[in-house]
């Protein structure tokens, strides 16, 4: 099982390497050229989200791809499903690695992540809305002893307004493109970054909750 996660390791490092060196070749455009003809463009998608968790790739690249490919209502399904996938991958991969608690006992840091911990459902939320780049995020998280339930419900909460507004930027560039109307779009872009300000004054003025 050792040489088994050392591989996984090295694999995943090498992925990270050559993303980092193809950066500019990562972008909405790209994608959509490369699978929003494919009829499996949905599954290949929710893989690429899955793939760009691991590898450090900006989950906001993803979200306007998403827009561009499949249009504001499917292309938030897919971007929403997707990135759960990769946060539940993310984290799966790094407790798979037995990493479970190992920062509740961190010097200096225990005991902020013991009060995360029961912050439940809400914390996680909270810390989607930070800048912290979403693999960090997962990452971070797999590291304390926080449920499965309690993650996957607090980063559903906490992903879904920014990735309306990412999809959304998406959808109404193909607006702009073929000369639509996109006002509606804006109106969803604003609203989406507004529900993200909310939600996080929202979850630092709620009592800690679990979901256990």
């Amino acid at each position: 099982m050792k040489i088994f996660r050392i591989v996984a390791l090295l694999v995943l490092a090498a992925g990270i390497a050559a993303a980092i060196m193809h950066r500019d070749m990562i972008d909405p455009v790209a994608i959509k050229g490369a699978i929003a003809a494919n009829p499996f463009a949905p599954v290949i998608f929710i893989g690429l989200q899955m793939a760009a968790s691991l590898l450090f790739v900006p989950r906001t690249v993803l979200g306007i791809a998403a827009g561009l490919i499949f249009g504001f209502f499917w292309g938030t399904v897919w971007a929403i499903t997707g990135a759960l996938a990769g946060a539940a991958a993310g984290f799966a991969f790094v407790r798979w690695f037995g990493a479970t608690g190992m920062l509740d006992t961190s010097p200096g840091i225990g005991r902020l992540v013991e009060r995360a911990e029961t912050g439940g459902w809400r914390t996680v939320a909270i810390l989607r809305l930070t800048p912290l780049p979403h693999s960090l995020t997962n990452t971070l998280l797999a590291m304390t002893n926080l449920s499965w339930r309690n993650y996957l419900i607090g980063s559903f909460v906490g992903m879904l307004p920014m990735t309306l507004a990412q999809v959304d930027i998406g959808a109404a560039g193909v607006a702009l493109l073929q000369g639509q109307q996109w006002l509606l779009a804006c109106l969803m872009l604003a609203a989406g970054i507004a529900a993200t300000f909310l939600l996080k004054r929202w979850g630092s003025q709620s009592p800690p909750g679990k979901l256990d």
